[in-house]
This record gives C-alpha cells, sequence and structure tokens, in this order.
C-alpha cells in the first residue's frame, strides 16, 4: 500500500513491516493480487484452451539416449529435456475445457499418449502420478499500460504472463530482474520512480511482443482440425532448420541494456 509520503508500506498477515520501503518488486505471480490492486480495470488473464501436466524422472527411471524433442498431435503435444543431472522433464499439454481434470493422471495420459513414438510409452509407464502437476495454461487477456507504480515494481508472469510455447516466461523474468537492477544501480532513494519509469519503458514492448507469439505458437500447435494440422506439419517440414532458428533470433540472442539512471553505463555493445 502507498503511505502518506508516497513511500509504499509492506502490509503482511503477520503485520505491516518497520518503516516504509524506498522500494517493492511484486514478483507474485501468474495471480498477482497487487496487479489486480493497482490495475482493476484490466481484464486479467486469458484461458489458452489448453491444460498441460508436467513432471520430473529420476535419472534412475531416465531412458538412455533420450533427446529434447516436442512431438505434436492433434490439439495435443508431448515434450522431453533431459536434465544435466540425468533426470527427465516431460510435459504435455491438450486442448481441454478450463479447470478440466482427470480421476487417474496415468490413465488419462496413457489415453492420450501411450501410442506416439518412443520413448514417449516408456516414459509415461516410468511416471509417478504423485508428481505430476497438471495446470491450465493463461496469459494475460491484454497487456499493462505500464510495470511500475509509484515506488512498486512488477517483475516476471506478475507483468507480463505468457503462455510455456516459446520458454519465455523464467527467462523474461530473468531480463527483468537485470534491467531493474541496472536501472536502479548508484540511484538512490530519490532516483528510484524515474529508474522504474525507464524500466516499464525498457520492457513493456519485448515483453508484450513475445506474450503474443508465444500465444500464436500455441494456437498453432494446439490445431485440431485434421485439414488445418496436415497442412501446418507440412509447413514445418518444408521450412529450412536455419530459417526456423533465425525467426527466433531476437529472442534467444538477448537484448541491450538501456542507459543507466544513476550513472551506470548503458549496455552499448554489451548483450544479455
Amino acid at each position: 500500500m502507498d503511505g502518506a509520503d508516497g513511500f509504499p508500506v509492506v502490509r503482511t498477515t503477520a503485520g505491516d513491516l518497520d518503516g516504509s520501503a524506498d522500494l517493492v518488486v511484486a514478483a507474485d505471480g501468474i495471480h498477482s493480487p497487487l496487479r489486480r490492486r493497482y490495475f482493476p480495470d484490466h481484464p486479467g488473464l486469458r484461458h489458452s484452451g489448453e491444460t498441460a501436466w508436467r513432471t520430473v524422472l529420476p535419472a534412475a527411471a531416465s531412458p538412455a539416449g533420450a533427446v529434447t524433442a516436442e512431438t505434436w498431435g492433434r490439439g495435443e503435444r508431448f515434450g522431453v529435456v533431459p536434465l544435466a543431472d540425468g533426470r527427465t522433464y516431460v510435459y504435455a499439454t491438450a486442448v481441454a475445457p478450463e479447470g478440466y481434470r482427470p480421476a487417474d493422471v496415468r490413465t488419462e495420459l496413457l489415453r492420450r499418449y501411450g501410442t506416439w513414438h518412443d520413448p514417449i510409452p516408456a516414459l509415461l509407464e516410468r511416471i509417478d502420478p504423485a508428481a505430476v502437476l497438471q495446470h491450465d495454461l493463461y496469459d494475460l487477456a491484454a497487456p499493462l499500460p505500464r510495470f511500475h507504480h509509484g515506488r512498486l515494481a512488477w517483475l516476471g508472469d506478475a507483468a507480463h504472463a505468457m503462455t510455456p510455447n516459446l520458454g519465455q516466461g523464467g527467462c523474461q523474468a530473468v531480463e527483468d530482474a537485470v534491467v531493474l537492477a541496472h536501472l536502479l544501480d548508484g540511484t538512490g532513494s530519490g532516483g528510484v520512480p524515474a529508474a522504474l519509469a525507464a524500466y516499464s519503458a525498457a520492457r513493456c514492448a519485448r515483453t508484450d511482443a513475445i506474450r503474443v507469439r508465444a500465444r500464436r505458437a500455441g494456437r498453432v500447435a494446439a490445431l485440431t482440425h485434421p485439414l488445418a494440422v496436415a497442412l501446418r506439419d507440412l509447413a514445418v517440414r518444408a521450412t529450412p532448420a536455419r530459417a526456423a532458428h533465425r525467426a527466433l533470433d531476437d529472442i534467444f540472442d538477448g537484448f541491450t541494456l538501456p542507459a543507466g539512471m544513476g550513472g551506470a553505463p548503458a549496455g552499448v555493445g554489451t548483450r544479455w
């Protein structure tokens, strides 16, 4: 909440924190209560039409030779990501009504993906149903007008919730943190509001462009009509790998830091 002097007072279930704060960073997630409070006219979240299951297999249960891959079907996807410690991250998505929760996770996943190519059936046999997370997929229905209010800054999903189709949710949160720290470096308490305005200017356009691209990618991957799926698959096969990778350069090649507010140098020529 805003104090009488314009400095925020942090209120928790255990009581108010002592004194006022120079800065509050709201990294309170996709359902951010602070976003709802300070942007009451914003339409909030949009359900993507998909649900997702995720789990991590221990190294002992992970198949040898697995490679990172995502397989698309009709309204369904299955992904495999070997981890550096020998474990394997697996995920699946499906077009489903909001709130859909099958009674038996293993049976549901086997019904949907059990006849898909190797190693998917073997992975499904090795999952622990109790360790499977299921969440409906959401993003922001519209961009926020800014990522700050006074001395309060939003970061990550609280600022720009996006579907996971480009793997950028956590990545953009890290970028937010780097830019915010850079702009606050050396500003002092009096420079915080200007630094937060610069943070909004630096981050809003980039994160919203990625949010929109993730939404579009999800729509393509979640197609269900047989003809649309056939055309999609043909287009994917016909696209050279080099062209597909180049289309993502502006996301994965990082970004240049904006000019610093408190004497910190701009990131000219420095990619993060």
